[in-house]
């Protein structure tokens, strides 16, 4: 399945880990599908084009998933 650029929405969000490590780094992804307002984030990696690659996966797992409605 492929999905439309034009449909999604991306925002990033700043990060602050313990320790002041980094400080400020945008990190964070929020991928959110916008014709059925599907969304999905991801933070879990200190790189933004993984945590997007992420978060990109799980949109297009929900959206395949015989449990998701549109």
């Amino acid at each position: 399945m492929d999905i439309n650029p034009e449909d999604l929405k991306v925002e990033v969000a700043r990060r602050s880990p313990p320790g002041g490590q980094h400080v400020g780094t945008e990190t964070g992804v929020r991928v959110t599908h916008l014709p059925t307002g599907l969304t999905a984030e991801c933070k879990t990696e200190r790189s933004q084009h993984r945590n997007r690659s992420i978060a990109m996966d799980m949109i297009l797992g929900g959206l395949t998933s015989p449990h998701f409605r549109s």
